[in-house]
């Protein structure tokens, strides 16, 4: 299993944090191989899927495990409605009450408002309360818990909304990318299906009589007609069976995990890919380096945003060459994380000290790349798509009316 664990450094007289994996927490002793002592751990939670539990309580009342495990809360909702009520000037306990008092409708909202606020009188600060509920984006509870150091939630909550704006709207670019060529494909798979089963079967029919020798498209024609006219329910019935596991294969993410993996064969797609990550990744960064965190454990924070194993991999070398005094941009660099143009920009932070607006700027960089992308990609698509079921409903249609040539010579 995979445990957070807090480390405290004897020689640097240093506490820090860091992944590892261990059967249990137990197997890790007391002490490192290193000489350092093992302060704590925590089992790190899978963030593709969080697991429900019960969260109210008492004279609160409960919640049921299927209620929190639909999708009660609108992350960026909530924060708007806090920040409004605490720049209005109400304290974190009173905005989060009247925020359940305005979920009344909602029982499974109305329960997670009723955890945190049970969490927050038995006086544990609003970031350990968010991230025992398993219902928020970690950006959102590491921001939380750095403007705690500063007394600055409201700043922190606004740095959030900020970067979910900016990656909902890299996500909006590929949904409407996907709209059209999606339309297109299906209603063109909807008048082939049409074709097939309705309209080939009576020229079939109609072709029944004919003698004299067949072109191979009329014998391929009559072949097939003949097939579906016989299996026509088990045909439609199969159709709905895969239309089914289709959807069940959608929910499980099965579907999605297949299509990152074709993805990353065309190199050009593999690149966009990576641009988006890289967006997040930056745009994570921003958020809490804005907030307090050092860059070492705003890299361990991000490690949690499930950008693959490859980007895990780079954050944590990244990290450990930090950590041993290596440069932001050297760093950085030797793990894979920049190009050219981001390693100078981190050179230009190291002599300026201004990383949060060169980290700002690395992220809409790399979000503009990747908008860009989708943008020459769907002009590519749209007509591409539009061709391909063009030609498939035609040589449907031209296969049924080819037979009328043979009619036409036997006649003669």
């Amino acid at each position: 299993m995979k445990l957070r664990v807090r480390l405290l450094d004897p020689v640097r007289l240093s506490v820090s944090e860091e992944l590892m994996e261990a059967p249990s927490r137990e197997a890790l002793g007391d002490r490192l191989p290193d000489g350092r002592k093992v302060l704590g751990a925590e089992p790190v939670r899978d963030a593709a899927r969080p697991r429900a539990a019960s969260l109210a309580s008492g004279s609160a009342g409960t919640a049921t495990a299927a209620g929190l495990r639909a999708n009660a809360l609108d992350i960026a909702w909530w924060c708007q409605e806090l920040r409004t009520l605490l720049v209005a000037g109400m304290t974190v306990v009173e905005a989060i009450e009247t925020l359940q008092a305005q979920s009344g409708a909602d029982p499974a909202r109305a329960a997670l408002q009723t955890a945190l606020l049970e969490q927050l009188h038995r006086g544990k600060p609003l970031s350990v309360a968010m991230e025992s509920l398993e219902r928020f984006p970690m950006v959102l509870v590491a921001s939380v818990r750095a403007s705690e150091r500063s007394s600055s939630l409201a700043e922190a909550l606004s740095e959030y909304l900020r970067y979910h704006e900016m990656v909902e709207a890299l996500r909006k670019k590929v949904v409407s990318a996907a709209i059209y060529p999606s339309l297109v494909l299906s209603l063109g798979l909807l008048v082939s299906g049409f074709l097939i089963v309705v309209v080939l079967p009576r020229f079939a029919s109609m072709y029944a009589d004919l003698r004299g020798e067949m072109s191979w498209s009329t014998h391929l024609l009559t072949l097939a007609s003949v097939f579906v006219r016989e299996n026509r329910l088990a045909i439609v019935a199969a159709a709905a069976a895969l239309a089914f596991l289709a959807v069940m294969a959608w929910r499980q993410g099965a579907i999605q995990r297949v299509a990152m993996r074709a993805a990353n064969v065309f190199p050009p797609v593999r690149r966009a890919l990576r641009e988006f990550r890289l967006a997040k990744l930056y745009h994570s960064m921003t958020v809490m380096f804005r907030g307090g965190y050092t860059l070492d454990e705003t890299l361990l924070r991000c490690e949690g945003l499930v950008l693959g194993e490859r980007m895990d991999d780079s954050m944590r070398e990244a990290r450990l060459a930090l950590t041993r005094g290596v440069r932001v941009s050297a760093a950085l660099s030797e793990s894979g994380l920049t190009d050219t143009v981001t390693q100078r920009l981190l050179a230009v932070g190291e002599r300026s000290g201004n990383f949060e607006r060169v980290l700002q700027t690395i992220a809409e960089r790399h979000a503009g790349a990747f908008a860009a992308f989708m943008d020459r990609a769907t002009r590519i698509v749209e007509p591409l798509m539009l061709l391909l079921v063009s030609l498939l409903v035609g040589s449907i249609v031209v296969l049924m009316y080819l037979p009328i040539f043979d009619i036409a010579s036997s006649i003669r």
